[in-house]
C-alpha cells in the first residue's frame, strides 16, 4: 500500500502546505456560498420523516434547516403539507416560535385537517385528538379568546373594531393569546378566503 505525503499533496492542490494559509482557503470556500444560494438538493422520505421527527422533538425550522444545509424555506416546504382543496386558511398554533400544531380550514364544508408538529400533547391544539371536528374547532377558538359573559362586553368588541361576538375574528386580532400559556396563533390565507385578513 502506498504511503500519502500530505503536505506534498496539499502543495500540489493548493499551492502550499503552510497550514495558516490552508486554513484560510479553507474559510474562504466555507463562505463562498454563505447564502445558501443555487440549486437546493432535494431530500428523501427518510430525510423527511427524520426532519419530522427533529421538529416533534423540539428543535426550530432553522436548527434543522442547518443541520441539512440548506435554506429554512426548503425545510419548510418538506415539513408543510399543502392544504386539502377548500381550505382557505391555515391557522398555526404556536408555543413561542416553535409550530405545533396547522390546522386548514374548509369554511364551505364546515372540516378541519390538523397536521401535528410536537409530541407534547400539552401544546397541540387538540391534545389526543388526531381527527376534531367542527365543533371541535369551535371550541378551540372560544378558548383562545375572551368569554361573550365579559363584562363590558360592547366595549371590549368595540376595542377590536367588532360588531358582534365572532371567536375567530377575535382570535385573529388577538393571535389568540391568553394570559394563561405562551401559545398563540399563526394564520396564512389561501384564495377565496371566507374571511379578509385583518
Amino acid at each position: 500500500m502506498d504511503t500519502i505525503d500530505y503536505r506534498q499533496l496539499c502543495q500540489e492542490l493548493f499551492g502550499t502546505d503552510d497550514v495558516a494559509e490552508l486554513r484560510d482557503i479553507a474559510k474562504t470556500v466555507r463562505l463562498k456560498n454563505s447564502r445558501n444560494a443555487g440549486r437546493k438538493r432535494k431530500f428523501t422520505e427518510v430525510d423527511v420523516r427524520e426532519m419530522q421527527r427533529l421538529q416533534a422533538g423540539g428543535k426550530s425550522i432553522n436548527e434543522i434547516a442547518q443541520m441539512y444545509g440548506t435554506s429554512r424555506q426548503m425545510v419548510g416546504k418538506y415539513l408543510n403539507e399543502q392544504p386539502t382543496d377548500g381550505c382557505t386558511l391555515r391557522m398555526t398554533y404556536m408555543y413561542r416560535q416553535h409550530p405545533c400544531t396547522l390546522i386548514d380550514v374548509d369554511f364551505l364544508r364546515q372540516k378541519i385537517y390538523i397536521q401535528n408538529r410536537t409530541d407534547d400533547l400539552l401544546h397541540r391544539a387538540f391534545g389526543v385528538n388526531e381527527q376534531p371536528t367542527w365543533q371541535d374547532f369551535e371550541l378551540f377558538l372560544q378558548e383562545r379568546c375572551f368569554p361573550p359573559t365579559r363584562g363590558m362586553l360592547k366595549d371590549e368588541l368595540a376595542r377590536f373594531s367588532l360588531d358582534s361576538y365572532d371567536p375567530l375574528q377575535i382570535v385573529e386580532r388577538t393571535r389568540g393569546k391568553t394570559a394563561e400559556d405562551n401559545m398563540w396563533l399563526k394564520f396564512q390565507y389561501y384564495e377565496g378566503a371566507a374571511y379578509e385578513k385583518s
